[in-house]
């Protein structure tokens, strides 16, 4: 099999959420360009069917979800109504903004709101789908974790905690399900410009550039990323091109984080 045809994901149901903007627009719209049916859920549900209108206009399948992720009853509904014609992939991407509290300040609800829906959210999708990836014996999960669980940065610990959080259940999970032919996969991106990312300091062109340029940086290839960077190894970690990797954090950051 050579490296465009273990990239494709012709009839794979994949479901993803956070899919209204940003990483998961992004990872929806490629992962239905290489074949795959999506399922595009979102807290915005005009920003999921917007996306899933895309897919199709482009002649892919998708089907919108209007979703909050820390509602487990209704993770469970969507992922089994998006199951019975098959799952084969699951990317949890959904996320809001950190508190930039430091530790001493950081109020408790405002903690527990972010792991909710970082860590929560990510648990919920996760429970909901093993049970279809378990009895087919295959499937790919992708999780979202953050360049901010290698880096100490005062005022991101919630956000921080949150996101290292993820990449250890990630990596617990892929120990125990890998005997089902289940893989399980971190991806830790730097600095992406995106809504999520920008809601603090996309106030005007000034600010937004001076805040990337920043990042841009700290990282040996002196840029930061697209989304398109992170949708790619979306894809990858779905495919069979990485059929024999799980249990890993994938750092897609430039290299901001490497140790030199």
């Amino acid at each position: 099999m050579n490296i465009d045809e273990s990239l494709r994901l012709d009839g794979r149901g994949v479901f993803i959420t956070g899919a209204g903007n940003g990483l998961g627009r992004a990872s929806a719209l490629l992962c239905a360009s290489h074949g795959a049916r999506v399922g595009c859920a979102d807290l915005d549900g005009n920003a999921a069917a917007a996306v899933a209108d895309e897919v199709r206009a482009a002649g892919g399948h998708a089907e919108p979800f209007t979703l909050d992720v820390t509602d487990r009853g209704a993770v469970t509904a969507a992922v089994d109504d998006f199951a019975g014609n098959g799952l084969y992939g699951v990317v949890t991407i959904a996320g809001i903004p950190g508190d930039t509290s430091t530790i001493e300040d950081l109020d408790l609800e405002s903690f527990e709101r972010i792991f909710a829906t970082h860590f929560s959210g990510t648990l919920n999708t996760i429970q909901a789908a093993l049970p279809y990836l378990t009895e087919q014996q295959r499937g790919s999960i992708v999780t979202m974790a953050s360049g901010a669980i290698d880096l100490a940065i005062p005022g991101s610990g919630a956000y921080a905690i949150a996101k290292a959080s993820i990449a250890m259940l990630t990596k617990v999970l892929a120990a125990e399900v890998g005997r089902n032919g289940i893989r399980a996969n971190i991806l830790a991106p730097g600095f992406i410009p995106t809504g999520l990312s920008m809601v603090d300091h996309d106030t005007d062109d000034e600010t937004r550039q001076r805040y990337q340029a920043g990042w841009a940086q700290r990282a040996p290839l002196r840029t930061v990323g697209v989304v398109d960077d992170i949708g790619h190894q979306v894809l990858y970690l779905l495919s069979d091109a990485s059929r024999f990797v799980t249990g890993q954090i994938l750092r897609a950051n430039g290299g901001a984080t490497m140790p030199w």
